[in-house]
């Protein structure tokens, strides 16, 4: 694999399409690729996206760093760590579209806790789909790119990142990655910052970050299927009342989420909780994550 940072393209990629492009989301039936590989399978977002994406595709090919055993027919698994360049171009090289999940998830982790599986691995990632000749990838990027956005005012596709911790960091380079492998060399790059996934929604601020299993899957197809994206940004959450995202760029694209927070409380009284305006933590999108690890 001595090749793996050979020559550039002769040709720039073209630009990404008109705010006004338009997709429908596929359906089993009419997906053109057959086998997907799906990285960070074993983590909570992967563990749910399985069994709908083994709906959906011919064969699912997992990766993860942890084991997986618990396999259905169309999905076959190799353990590995996405941070070898090697490893993933191996993977690469047998599929048609790739959804990146994997990567350390959480407020504590620090920047080199995050550089091997969120930083390396999703360069490698990328560059095995490009030298593979795979044109087709999702990034699970996060709310967390703009955590330090205030809860009063509403972000959209065009907001700047405002990340609230290194994972947040981590996941803005991600989308910087995104956009250079589809301008450079014409990948078609599903960024979706998603919200919180989940069958239930535990608290008052993920109330209005919610994000199924079912929805987020439907955003993925669309990232899988549209083979004219470019490079687009749209934001993983179902509907939500008073959402703290403006999803029109999604929607543009043909998404449309089937399921409602409000049908998912864990509790009842969670649409009639409020933040604490005085708790740092309760001024910004991301929460506990602002909070963590500061010095004052």
């Amino acid at each position: 694999m001595d090749d793996l940072r050979g020559s550039e393209l002769d040709e720039l990629a073209a630009p990404p399409p008109a705010k006004d492009a338009t997709v429908t989301p596929i359906t089993p039936s009419d997906a053109f690729m057959k086998k997907v590989l799906l990285t960070g399978a074993a983590g909570i977002v992967g563990s749910a996206l399985r069994p709908l994406l083994a709906s959906r595709y011919e064969h699912i090919l997992l990766t993860d760093i942890e084991e997986i055993a618990d396999l259905s027919a169309n999905e076959s698994f190799r353990q590995g760590d996405i941070a070898d360049l090697n490893f993933v171009a191996e993977l690469a090289s047998s599929v048609e579209g790739i959804v990146h999940l994997a990567g350390r998830v959480g407020s504590h982790y620090t920047f080199d806790d995050v550089l091997g599986p969120n930083i390396v691995g999703t360069y490698n990632v990328f560059e095995a789909a490009r030298c593979a000749g795979v044109k087709q990838v999702v990034f699970a990027s996060s709310h967390h790119a703009v955590g330090f956005v205030s809860r009063s005012h509403t972000v959209d596709d065009l907001t700047p990142p405002r990340p609230d911790s290194w994972y947040g960091v981590s996941k803005v380079f991600g989308e910087s990655v995104s956009s250079y492998y589809a301008d450079k060399f014409g990948l078609n790059v599903l960024a979706i910052r998603i919200g919180y996934v989940g069958e239930k929604v535990i608290d008052e601020r993920r109330l209005h970050t919610w994000n199924s299993p079912r929805d987020l899957a439907n955003l993925i197809d669309i990232g899988l299927a549209n083979q004219n994206l470019g490079y687009q940004l749209v934001y993983g959450v179902s509907q939500c009342p008073d959402s703290f995202f403006d999803n029109s760029a999604a929607m543009r694209l043909g998404y449309m989420p089937d399921d409602r927070a409000l049908d998912h409380l864990a509790d009842a009284s969670i649409p009639q909780q409020r933040p604490d305006p005085s708790d740092f933590a309760g001024r910004f999108i991301g929460g506990p994550f602002t909070a963590e690890g500061r010095d004052n």
